[in-house]
């Protein structure tokens, strides 16, 4: 491998990867129709100011699924890996293990991630020989002992597989790529929607990939520019807004001959590490000079356009008001400070307290993660009443626990399947799940976290989104394609949290600096002696 070090005109520097020692005539099985292909992933984003967990039973509450259990599970999903499978489904499909969790958090338990990175790459040697990789991965995730666990486990793999068989990984949007990632596989293919809906669609794209290097159809040069900044992810949707302008950039040059693939990732922001920052990844057919070209162009226009991602974010008290003016509803309410998805606990009581205290009649949908509550409520029963202490279950440095009287309306194992166009069919699961009402509040309390893109969460507990008042939602982004169909107005919440838009009001010590929003940077460019992408 080789990796080269330049210099653009806005004084940003970009990374190129490219295999100096392959060449067509070396790939392997060149004449076989039928390629044995394993497949397998560690999806995980992590958190470095959170304090929600991320051990084994995060994973058990998400997918742990060993061989067998992986073809059968995400055949048909929307999912990278059923995208993958429904692309090579005339090939010999060797599957090894699939980790997610439901929800992200802190760093990865180093045992944990010690277990399932050695479980996976037992399973890659037993299955020797192989024509080819295909990984599922989110790209953002750091356990305990390796910053850049992602990384660690390509590179593992790819000193099990040699230099010669081809992987092929795809990536979350907010992966943070690095050098070891971007040298270790040999092309990494990226979300092009926010909110995610093309995983399924992602998955189909590396293994057409992949199968076109099996082929030899395809000789991968990947261009790499990690650009000083990182982004909140409120305003950064492939919709509307700054970021769908340079996501149209990458779509339309994927589309053009000799480019293979192309991503922009807009990073997971609360990565306190020292190589970090969102990047532009170009991959062509064997031109370096051309993938090198047409990522530096994207990457200047994503950097021109970052002072465009600034939210614009209203009280609680703000919210009501305006909600309550309006006769029609709902107004859903995006409490992205406390996303799960985001690596947040969604514990937070900032906003349940502002509607007790408002004394809300109209309907409002709202949920908290509460084990504690959850089994009062069960211990109570159904239509009794209790007074309740809820919230800051796992930390009260943003907000405090707070008491509230109501009825317990249901209990539930919380299981739900999402319905919606992000990961459409999968099945979530909150542990048990009560509904507490009081006046016209009905307070979903969860025992587990979840991404909350779907209006199934709440539709599984017997309460409808679309007529209610106010609905909160724990998500930055990804929840509208499921929500704004049916939403009045779409509000983000001001609010304390580990997952605020507020960056500079995080305790940061180990990333790269100067980046942007932390440091002021001038608009032509970083001084000279700047290092704004770490190579450590």
């Amino acid at each position: 491998m080789a990796l080269a070090l330049c210099k653009s005109r806005h004084g940003l520097t970009y990374r190129v990867h490219y295999k100096c020692e392959r060449t067509l005539s070396q790939t392997i099985h060149e004449s076989c129709v039928m390629h044995r292909i394993a497949i397998g992933g560690l999806y995980q984003e992590s958190h470095s100011f959170s304090p929600a967990p991320a051990d084994r039973a995060q994973f058990e509450a998400g997918y742990l699924l060993y061989g067998e259990e992986i073809v059968k599970t995400l055949t048909g999903l929307n999912h990278e890996i059923g995208g993958a499978l429904a692309t090579a489904q005339n090939h010999n499909i060797v599957p090894l293990l699939y980790g997610a969790t439901g929800a992200s958090g802190m760093p990865l338990r180093q045992d944990i991630f010690n277990t399932l990175c050695a479980q996976m790459c037992q399973r890659l040697q037993d299955a020797l020989p192989v024509d080819g990789v295909f990984l599922a991965m989110h790209g953002a995730m750091v356990s305990e002992h390796i910053d850049d666990a992602t990384g660690h486990v390509l590179a593992q793999l790819r000193t099990i597989v040699g230099p010669q068989i081809p992987i092929v990984a795809s990536l979350d949007l907010h992966a943070n790529v690095t050098k070891k990632m971007a040298t270790s596989a040999d092309a990494l293919v990226g979300y092009h929607t926010a909110p995610h809906i093309d995983q399924s669609n992602t998955g189909a794209r590396g293994m057409t990939l992949l199968l076109k290097m099996l082929n030899q159809d395809a000789l991968p040069t990947m261009a790499h520019v990690q650009i000083p900044m990182i982004l909140p992810p409120e305003n950064g949707r492939t919709t509307q807004g700054p970021f769908s302008e340079i996501m149209d950039m990458v779509k339309s040059l994927e589309q053009k001959p000799g480019i293979l693939a192309a991503s922009a990732y807009a990073v997971q922001p609360w990565m306190d590490l020292p190589e970090m920052g969102c990047t532009v990844l170009v991959i062509t057919h064997n031109d370096l000079p051309r993938a090198q070209q047409e990522a530096q162009h994207v990457a200047h226009a994503f950097w021109q356009c970052r002072n465009e991602f600034t939210q614009n974010l209203l009280s609680p008290t703000d919210i009501i008001q305006q909600a309550l003016k309006d006769p029609n509803g709902p107004y859903i309410i995006s409490d992205s400070s406390d996303s799960p998805s985001s690596g947040a606990p969604g514990d937070s009581t900032t906003f349940l307290k502002a509607c007790i205290d408002a004394n809300l009649n109209a309907t409002t949908l709202i949920n908290i993660l509460d084990p504690n509550a959850a089994l009062q409520a069960q211990s109570v029963g159904i239509g009794n009443s209790a007074q309740f202490t809820l919230g800051a279950s796992l930390s009260n440095q943003f907000y405090q626990p707070i008491t509230f009287k109501a009825t317990v309306q249901s209990l539930s194992d919380g299981k739900f399947r999402n319905k919606g166009p992000g990961f459409r069919g999968f099945e979530f699961n909150m542990g048990l799940t009560a509904v507490l009402v009081h006046k016209g509040i009905r307070l979903v309390v969860m025992s587990q976290p979840v991404i909350q893109w779907d209006p199934e969460l709440y539709r599984s507990q017997g309460l409808d989104p679309a007529t209610a008042k106010l609905v909160g939602v724990k998500s930055p982004a990804a929840f509208r394609a499921a929500y704004e169909p049916f939403a009045q107005k779409v509000l983000v919440l001001d609010a304390p949290g580990v997952c605020s838009p507020n960056l500079k009001t995080f305790p940061w010590q180990r990333i790269n600096r100067p980046i942007y929003p932390l440091d002021e940077i001038a608009e032509q460019g970083l001084s000279p002696g700047a290092k704004p992408f770490s190579a450590r």
